[in-house]
């Protein structure tokens, strides 16, 4: 027995290391081919991690999806309640074939034991499990069909009990218990789980990114030991992975003819037997399956109601991996094998050695509106300038462009939510060539999207790709408080103008004037100087001019901007990000295609300090969308470019992060269109901290 959670604390935690697959032994054509089947069949894929040896070989995202977003996993939360029963059971506090209804003040007559709650063994029938509802005294209550230990039928009241019996025991809610048990050890962030009748609701609710769930499955495969510290019970993980219950008859996705089905093969403590290994399982695909014969764990999340399809190309993955083996590769690939000096780990890379960004919205004809639409009444969608304007019932009216643009819709606290709750969506438009528009409204903390189409005549019909479970769009409100994004760098490299500073007014006046003095169109000077330094936006412009010219005049106009501070201000949140990264010791720098005389008399005008570090127009030869600005900027702080994040508001300057290598924070209405990797309205949604190994952790909301 493990005598306090403080034990199992992981001495440091680390950053999932990442290498090359074939370093793996898993053939860099298999996992490229497992990523695009997932799409191909329609099956919906949002977010896949492959790892092995405890080291992560790829990981991806489908647009708007993101890797470090955590999102509704539903039944696999199931595990982390079953976790924290064998926590207990470890400290002494129950016995696995304790009375359920010693722990919860119920007689409990039919003789119910934590064990059968937690194989679904109560002997319950499904058509009982149905009217049970949420009150654990009611399943104890019912006398079940059959004798407990006798039958399987699956029982989310089961698990919602062992949820009631952990905060009977200590106190506390689920997550709280396994906060410094699981959690931390694990480096599981800040993460909601949804409450269900006055309790964390332990069946489902939890929100987690795919890192989170291949965490957990690899401390699984490890019998629960992380960075050589034993964080869960092994003698409980063992148990947990045996197959207690039998599921032979059990109904559910369909299996193709001659096909295993993947739900037959029995169930252990809150996860599924497979093929091979185990593991959590939750509606509509959010798996992390745990194959500890190749040493291998696939995570991922999803939305399709064929998820025996997303098990199938899973074991045509392991199938090729099996051959690589037999081949050798994988012996050659172990990482006792091969020795750091010839298959380095980059234990804080970012990504994966192998990583390739995706898009959803290429597989978009795949995705129909489930068969029950939404009722038209308030449903329009209207012609816009920038695009579309959607009026949703149930949401509000929401933009939508021809890029993926995210929108937090603000909604009223709940009951079991520590504040104001939220929409996290994301909306995306196209008009096609029948004259009809397509646009997705995808709820990024959750598997689900809403699908709308106008036809040529102005008709419009709407509908869920697949209805959430246990209600519409406000079973899907998360709290304020819970971030959108967390993710970690060493650096951050902020732009100045239209990021920190709006001098939007004297740079288009001047620029118009400049236009109009030398016979150019404004609308097409305006369209491209943003980012870029004067002297190379002018040599656009009028191409055949000597650059000296341009120089000189660029000159001038930098004169006059420097002087013409009236009307700069702050950007919303700029002041708390700068004060923030100070106060956080958090290494930043500047990268502005500005002087330093004009950076630091806007800055000044906007009442901003200046960051320690500026890159400015004089430090490199090349502006914006050239990646040489952030690329000195990661130098002269002496941090690795992968590891730093560009905070900009210009499509010439995210481009510019994106080709050095870097993460990019969109600021503003337009910074989607650019590509970034996350966006946000302003500055006031980018929060900074400090973590234990001196890096910074940013936080968008």
């Amino acid at each position: 027995m493990t005598s306090s959670p403080q034990s199992r604390r992981s001495p440091s935690f680390r950053p999932l290391a990442r290498r090359a697959p074939e370093h793996l032994g898993i053939p860099e054509a298999a996992v490229l081919a497992l990523a695009e089947r997932l799409a191909a069949e329609g099956l919906d894929p949002h977010a896949l991690l492959v790892a092995r040896h405890g080291e992560v070989a790829f990981e991806t995202a489908w647009a708007p999806y993101r890797l470090e977003r955590p999102v509704l996993v539903y039944s696999a939360s199931k595990t982390y309640t079953a976790l924290a029963i064998g926590f207990l059971a470890d400290e002494g506090r129950l016995g696995l074939d304790d009375s359920a209804g010693l722990h919860v003040g119920e007689e409990n007559p039919h003789g119910i034991t934590v064990r059968h709650l937690l194989t679904m063994n109560t002997g319950h029938s499904a058509e009982q499990i149905e009217r049970i509802g949420t009150d654990p005294l009611v399943l104890l209550r019912e006398e079940p069909a059959f004798a407990p230990g006798t039958h399987f039928a699956y029982n989310s009241p089961a698990t919602h009990t062992l949820s009631a019996i952990v905060t009977a025991l200590t106190g506390e809610p689920l997550t709280a218990y396994l906060r410094p048990r699981l959690l931390d050890p694990l480096g599981i962030g800040e993460r909601w789980m949804s409450p269900y009748g006055g309790i964390e609701h332990g069946a489902s609710g939890f929100h987690l990114t795919v890192d989170d769930l291949a965490r957990t499955a690899i401390m699984l495969n490890a019998r629960g030991v992380v960075d050589g510290v034993q964080v869960a019970p092994a003698w409980y993980v063992e148990e947990m992975s045996r197959p207690w219950s039998d599921t032979s008859v059990f109904e559910g996705p369909i299996a193709a003819d001659g096909e295993v089905n993947d739900w037959s093969l029995g169930y252990g403590y809150q996860v599924w037997r497979g093929r091979e290994g185990f593991r959590l399982d939750g509606a509509f695909g959010q798996f992390a399956l745990v194959l500890p014969d190749h040493d291998l764990v696939i995570a991922y999340q999803g939305a399709t109601l064929d998820t025996q399809a997303t098990l199938r190309a899973f074991w045509a993955f392991v199938a090729a991996v099996e051959v690589a083996d037999a081949a050798g590769g994988a012996d050659a690939a172990t990482p006792a094998a091969t020795g750091a000096d010839t298959a380095p780990t980059v234990p804080t890379a970012p990504t994966a050695a192998l990583d390739a960004a995706r898009d959803g919205w290429a597989e978009r004809d795949r995705l129909t509106i489930s068969p029950d639409p939404f009722d038209v009444a308030g449903l329009a969608l209207d012609d816009a300038a920038d695009g579309w304007r959607l009026a949703l019932p149930g949401v509000g009216s929401l933009p939508v462009g021809p890029f993926w643009q995210e929108i937090t819709v603000e909604g009223p606290a709940v009951d079991g939510a520590p504040d104001a709750t939220h929409l996290r969506l994301s909306t995306r438009g196209e008009r096609r060539d029948d004259g009809s528009v397509l646009v997705h409204v995808v709820d990024t903390t959750s598997p689900h999207r809403a699908i709308v189409r106008r036809d040529a005549s102005g008709a419009v019909q709407a509908g869920w790709h697949l209805p959430p479970l246990g209600g519409g769009w406000e079973a899907l409100r998360v709290p304020a408080s819970v971030p959108r994004i967390a993710t970690s760098a060493s650096a951050v490299l902020l732009d100045m103008d239209g990021t920190l500073v709006d001098s939007h007014a004297v740079v288009e006046r001047l620029w118009t004037q400049w236009s109009l003095d030398h016979g150019v169109d404004p609308a097409r000077t305006l369209s491209i100087i943003h980012g870029r330094q004067g002297q190379d936006s002018m040599a656009l412009l009028l191409p055949d001019r000597p650059h000296e010219v341009n120089l000189a005049e660029n000159a001038a106009m930098l004169a006059t901007e420097t002087a013409q501070t009236e009307g700069v201000v702050a950007i919303a949140g700029a002041a708390d990000l700068l004060a923030a990264l100070a106060h956080e010791g958090v290494p930043y720098a500047l990268v502005t295609s500005a002087t330093t005389e004009l950076a630091t008399a806007r800055m000044r005008a906007a009442g901003l300090p200046m960051p320690p570090v500026v890159i400015a127009a004089a430090d490199v030869s090349r502006s914006k969308p050239d990646p040489e600005g952030f690329l000195a900027g990661a130098a002269a702080l002496g941090v690795d470019a992968a590891r730093c994040i560009v905070v900009e508001d210009s499509a010439n300057g995210i481009a510019a992060g994106r080709a050095a290598g870097m993460r990019v924070i969109g600021v503003g209405p337009h910074a989607a269109e650019a590509g970034p990797t996350w966006t946000v309205s302003d500055a006031r949604g980018i929060h900074v901290s400090r973590d234990a190994d001196g890096g910074a952790v940013v936080t968008l909301d």
